[in-house]
């Protein structure tokens, strides 16, 4: 950062690796509805935070210095969710629309959902305040608080959610589907980004190319006692993508609702007390939201952020808990038609097994992989696909899901 732009509010963009419309950026209307009335922004830092793990998108906290209008000074801070420079991730990103459903979700969808929650006299918070910029650039962003400086923190990644986590996230997860499924009750149904979403036929070679498995086939062919669950899965390839088309679609026989759809441990935020208890949880990451089953969201959860001693001997207890939660929110939500009953909840489960295979083959690895170990790797895509798969916790704990996965039947998916 060379010199600090002054009264204007505005940042400067010294860093090639920012985007190149930020010294344009105004947060007079942000800063005021963070701490109301001040005289003048003195400074805009930018600075590029340390989460290497969002691949979709690029983080800048932006450090903000006012004068108040005591002249005393104050410092706030946002956190500014931009495209990657990169062109060929905007025009995936473009192409999905990606940034116009978060902001959907950030500007309109999630405030409807704490107010229906408001209505029946609860309060209850899903995410971060999302906020504007003061003009439109035209650009694709999201703007929200920072959750770092109000002490909210991610759990470990490599070591997973215990029970007490699981358990609270759960809980906000069961308030936060409760809550989509009386939206479209009062509101009517989510637009097509939220029940089509990314997959389309449109999208074919796109999500041939993210979920392709031989990485993956290359090394399970050879752990051993997973010989017969490699001869089931070897072929799969060939079928997957048609699969993912098919039981992505909305049946409206079934309940559904709206899909965080990327609930794993680094798109969770705590806040704990002095004696380490969790006082809340908060969502981030609203790009990929789909309106459906939620085995989706219980299976991506679980399975991804789960700690190992209890992703699959906890797993009916935590359908379960979740489950409660849902069915509490709804009556208190006075949702209207019939209510689900866990064994339907069951049987979606046991229907979406493909959806269970996903998280175990494409993101568990990336979540058990040490970011040391990913650092050292470069770009290089191969070195990064053979480094998740050969990760001996990776395979350790595999050894022990993708049994549970086949006798349950979820492998049985061609």
């Amino acid at each position: 950062m060379s010199e600090p732009s002054h009264t204007n509010g505005h940042a400067e963009a010294a860093d090639p690796n920012l985007p190149p419309w930020l010294p344009r950026i105004s947060l007079e209307n942000a800063v005021r509805a963070q701490i109301g009335d001040f005289e003048k922004i003195l400074s805009v830092t930018p600075q590029p935070t340390s989460s290497g793990d969002n691949y979709s998108a690029l983080m800048v906290r932006l450090l903000v210095e006012v004068e108040l209008l005591d002249h005393s000074t104050k410092s706030v801070s946002f956190v500014l969710k931009a495209q990657h420079n990169n062109e060929i991730m905007a025009a995936i990103l473009s192409k999905l629309r990606l940034f116009q459903k978060e902001e959907k979700m950030y500007h309109t969808i999630l405030p409807k959902f704490e107010q229906l929650y408001a209505d029946v006299g609860k309060t209850i918070k899903f995410a971060p305040k999302a906020y504007k910029i003061d003009q439109d650039l035209g650009v694709d962003y999201v703007l929200l608080e920072d959750l770092k400086v109000k002490s909210f923190k991610n759990a470990n990644r490599l070591a997973g959610l215990n029970l007490d986590h699981m358990q609270q996230v759960l809980e906000k997860l069961a308030a936060f589907h409760a809550a989509s499924a009386c939206y479209v009750e009062q509101n009517g149904m989510f637009g097509e980004e939220f029940t089509v979403g990314v997959f389309s036929e449109a999208n074919r070679r796109l999500l041939q190319e993210f979920n392709a498995s031989g990485a993956f086939l290359a090394q399970l062919k050879k752990w051993k006692n997973c010989q017969k669950i490699y001869e089931k899965l070897a072929k799969s390839d060939e079928y997957l993508v048609d699969r993912l088309l098919q039981d992505q679609q909305v049946s409206m026989r079934e309940f559904n609702v709206l899909n965080h759809g990327d609930c794993w441990n680094l798109n969770i935020m705590f806040l704990y007390d002095a004696f380490g208890k969790i006082k809340e949880t908060l969502f981030v990451d609203f790009q990929v939201g789909k309106y459906g089953s939620p085995a989706n969201d219980l299976y991506y959860l679980i399975l991804s952020s789960a700690a190992p001693d209890i992703k699959t001997v906890k797993f009916d207890y935590m359908v379960r808990f979740y489950f409660d939660h849902l069915v509490e929110n709804l009556k208190l939500l006075q949702y209207h038609r019939p209510l689900p009953k866990l064994k339907n909840l069951h049987a979606a489960l046991l229907r979406n097994g493909l959806a269970a295979y996903m998280v175990v083959s494409k993101v568990l690895p990336v979540v058990m992989l040490d970011k040391t170990d990913n650092a050292n790797l470069g770009n290089d895509e191969s070195k990064v696909k053979a480094a998740m798969y050969t990760n001996q916790k990776y395979v350790q704990v595999m050894s022990e899901i993708l049994p549970w996965l086949d006798n349950r039947g979820l492998l049985d998916w061609k």
